[in-house]
């Protein structure tokens, strides 16, 4: 029997088996369910494709951004508060005992009622393509038992991250880290010098990079250049590549091409064209 899949007004349902669901939610920040969309009515596995400051009920706070994957607990209270324009996301929800099957592997203290106990992780760009490249598959028509694998695949490879053993951070370096993130995510387009987000976090830079670096797998460079990329997709088929470039704050649009093709392994021309 399919999933069953409680849609809000701003979700529509893609692809539903007895394993895997898989939706897109779109909330304009001026609809009024773009504070509060109620409760969620899954576990559930968030994709975002914008920015947005996301409060659960229970005092975890961060900006959601196509650079990281959300998790959220069925019935988890949460609200947003604006930095993009739209809350534009897709999801992904896994039958319960798959989902508990896969969790036990990462987290043995996982609990049914509550399987995830971090917020947010952050998304490599292998992965960061081939969930698009996934989401896109859809408007075609597909087999079911190909969805499913990719999904879980895809799935495992987001919990690999999120539970990967790293260096042990001190608490106020992690701190520090976690609002250099935030600050980034709220302005990638901004050149804010490191030293500025350094001084933001009150710690050292060099405390700063070394713990950024252990908690995130990358660059705080790197991170603002993913954020902005990511972004971009969305625009590659409705905006001229140059004032793509000028929007995302590169000098030119060489420039800009040159650092897609090193993230990507594609010029944005070729991009556009596979999507």
């Amino acid at each position: 029997m399919p999933l069953d899949i409680h849609l809000k007004p701003v979700e529509t349902l893609l692809f539903r088996s007895d394993v895997v669901a898989i939706g897109k939610f779109r909330c304009s920040a001026t609809h009024p369910l773009y504070r509060d969309s109620g409760p969620c009515s899954h576990h559930t596995f968030v994709f975002p494709r914008t920015l947005t400051e996301i409060r659960h009920a229970d005092g975890a706070t961060f900006t959601g951004s196509p650079n990281g994957v959300a998790f959220y607990n069925q019935h988890q209270r949460y609200t947003r508060r604006q930095v993009s324009e739209i809350d534009a996301s897709d999801w992904y929800t896994i039958a319960d005992d798959v989902l508990f099957d896969l969790m036990a592997r990462y987290d043995s203290r996982s609990a049914r009622e509550r399987p995830f106990r971090i917020a947010e992780t952050t998304i490599d760009t292998s992965t960061f393509v081939l969930q698009r490249a996934l989401f896109d598959s859809l408007r075609e028509p597909h087999d079911a038992g190909r969805i499913e694998e990719s999904v879980l695949a895809i799935v495992d490879r987001v919990l690999q991250r999120a539970y990967r053993v790293t260096p042990s951070i001190a608490p106020s370096h992690r701190r520090a880290a976690q609002h250099a993130q935030t600050l980034l995510a709220r302005d990638p387009i901004a050149n804010t010098p490191l030293r500025t987000i350094a001084a933001e976090a009150g710690v050292s830079l060099v405390q700063l990079c070394r713990a950024f670096g252990a908690q995130t797998g990358s660059t705080m460079t790197h991170y603002r250049h993913s954020l902005r990329l990511r972004l971009a997709l969305d625009r590659l088929h409705t905006t001229d590549l140059s004032t793509l470039a000028q929007d995302l704050g590169y000098a030119s649009h060489s420039h800009f091409t040159a650092v897609f093709r090193r993230h990507f392994h594609a010029t944005p021309s070729a991009f556009r064209a596979k999507s």
